[in-house]
């Protein structure tokens, strides 16, 4: 690099959020830092959907909502939610009784029938529900994951069963498409899943016709053709498994798991450990205890996850991380979510459901995959809260670190009708300067700065929008002289999450530099 200004572009970021590599060994095009944005097919980044409190019900519950699945009936569309008082269905607007003391964590349509399925512990038993009427299922197993295979239910037994019972495949005689019910649960009807190996059996999934079975720290297959009594079960990984509950889900041809802090997709039997840029870091703070401390689920071509206070999502479309972060301390909190049964000509964008991840929050939450001039982050207080949404870049020294550089300008191409913060983040050991270096400078701009270091320190351009009514791609210029050998750079913008505020987007930064001396000491 010469004397010579130079105007570079940096992104577009189709990278995503890399938070385990040193900042000055990402790729160009990954983040240290990628929050409440995500990478649209495009190659801009753009503000996550909002989350808005939908149904506070502390008035009748005493704990949150579990939302365990959902339902479609000639006479309604329901979410399907439970907890220690009851298992409820939710029609978009009301809540109304299924069974009172029915704890359940999986709800399955199957042959115009709901069937929900008992938690150890529960008060009552589980059975199904044709949209008016309940009907108990005295012989139905308790657990928390079930599926329909092959005319037949599948129950395994989760985390909260104990002995035996706690490793054991139970499942149903064949299903009359006449006579769906009663359900026969043969005592013979089980298969103990390697049994006395310590790994309660969690989970249940379809995948190439084939039953998936997750253990705590192992996974199985099993295959038939005609009746399970001939199944093959085979272990497929001896060492990954599922931790607890809502921690596999399916996408189209993969199924992801999460095991002991990774996420793997499974792809034909085969684990990829998909988080290896994004290691999920511990953050203990309130709430401190939660009803789960983490869980993985689906949002349009989303991969959600909770590990403890922090919000991870891939994008499932891109291959890409970032973080989601509200304002709001309920809105952060959302359990997992479920997605209702849309009518198009209702709802533009696919809605999700869930609870909340405290277990004293009795409030559920929905969010839209998709934007519209109306939807905001909000509560039912009422009240409203921006999405902060923020990028900081890696370190650049631009392949010429034995320089120090200046800045002469930066700026952000972006679309954003709201306030813009513009953040050149100086990274120096420390250095010479000289009075010629201060040349272009006034004492203004260096009050803020030391004598030890005059030029080191970190730049804050805040840049107001006032034509509010323009929304619009848009190139922000932030006015900065400025000496460094690294930097990075750091872009905030304020949205609602309506189209009424974009959504905002941001596409590349340009830097304007130009090379000022060589480093003069040992260590720079």
């Amino acid at each position: 690099m010469g004397g010579t200004a130079q105007a570079l572009r940096l992104g577009p970021f189709t990278g995503g959020l890399n938070s385990a590599s040193d900042p000055t060994a990402v790729a160009d095009s990954e983040l240290v830092e990628c929050l409440n944005l995500e990478l649209d097919i495009d190659g801009s980044l753009v503000c996550r959907p909002p989350i808005v409190e939908t149904t506070n019900m502390s008035a009748t519950w005493t704990e949150r909502i579990v939302i365990i699945g959902r339902a479609q009936f000639a006479g309604g569309t329901y979410i399907i939610g439970s907890n220690s008082t009851g298992t409820y269905a939710y029609n978009g607007t009301v809540w109304s009784t299924i069974r009172t003391g029915l704890q359940a964590r999986i709800a399955i349509q199957y042959q115009d029938l709901l069937f929900v399925v008992a938690i150890a512990g529960s008060a009552q038993n589980g059975g199904f529900w044709d949209g008016t009427t309940w009907t108990t299922d005295a012989n139905m197993p308790k657990g928390e994951s079930a599926v329909f295979h092959k005319s037949r239910m599948y129950i395994v037994p989760g985390v909260a069963q104990t002995g035996a019972a706690a490793h054991q495949l139970r499942f149903t005689d064949p299903i009359s498409v006449a006579t769906p019910t009663p359900l026969v649960w043969s005592a013979a009807n089980l298969i103990p899943v390697s049994q006395g190996d310590g790994e309660k059996l969690i989970e249940v999934v379809i995948y190439n016709d084939n039953l998936m079975l997750f253990k705590q720290d192992s996974t199985y297959v099993l295959a038939y053709d005609l009746t399970p009594t001939d199944a093959i079960l085979r272990k497929v990984n001896n060492s990954i498994g599922a931790t607890t509950h809502h921690c596999v889900v399916v996408y189209e041809n993969s199924i992801f798991t999460y095991h002991e802090g990774r996420i793997y997709e499974i792809v034909n039997y085969d684990f990829q450990h998909i988080n290896i840029k994004t290691p999920f870091l511990f953050d203990g703070n309130t709430p401190s205890t939660r009803a789960e401390e983490v869980f993985i689920c689906i949002v349009g071509d989303r991969l959600i996850t909770r590990y403890y206070n922090r919000i991870y999502v891939f994008g499932l479309k891109t291959r890409t991380w970032s973080r989601w972060e509200s304002a709001n301390a309920d809105l952060h909190n959302f359990g997992p979510l479920v997605e209702f049964p849309s009518n198009p000509t209702q709802f533009v964008n696919t809605r999700y459901f869930g609870g909340s991840s405290v277990l004293a929050n009795e409030k559920m939450y929905v969010v839209a995959d998709g934007y519209d001039a109306v939807t905001v982050e909000s509560t039912l207080t009422p009240a409203l809260f921006d999405i902060t949404c923020t990028i900081t870049t890696k370190n650049y020294d631009l392949a010429d670190s034995h320089h120090y550089k200046k800045l002469m300008w930066w700026g952000a191409d972006i679309v954003s009708n709201r306030d813009i913060v513009g953040i050149a983040t100086p990274i120096i050991a420390n250095f010479q300067v000289k009075w010629i270096d201060l040349i272009s400078f006034t004492w203004e701009d260096l009050s803020m700065n030391t004598w030890g270091q005059p030029l080191s320190d970190i730049v804050s351009i805040p840049t107001e929008i006032n034509d509010t009514l323009a929304i619009g791609r848009k190139f922000i210029k932030f006015l900065k002289a400025l000496r460094w050998r690294q930097i990075n750079y750091t872009v905030s913008l304020l949205c609602d999450g309506s189209t009424a505020q974009g959504p905002c987007r941001i596409f590349s930064l340009t830097v304007v530099v130009s090379s000022k001396q060589t480093v003069v000491k040992q260590v720079n």
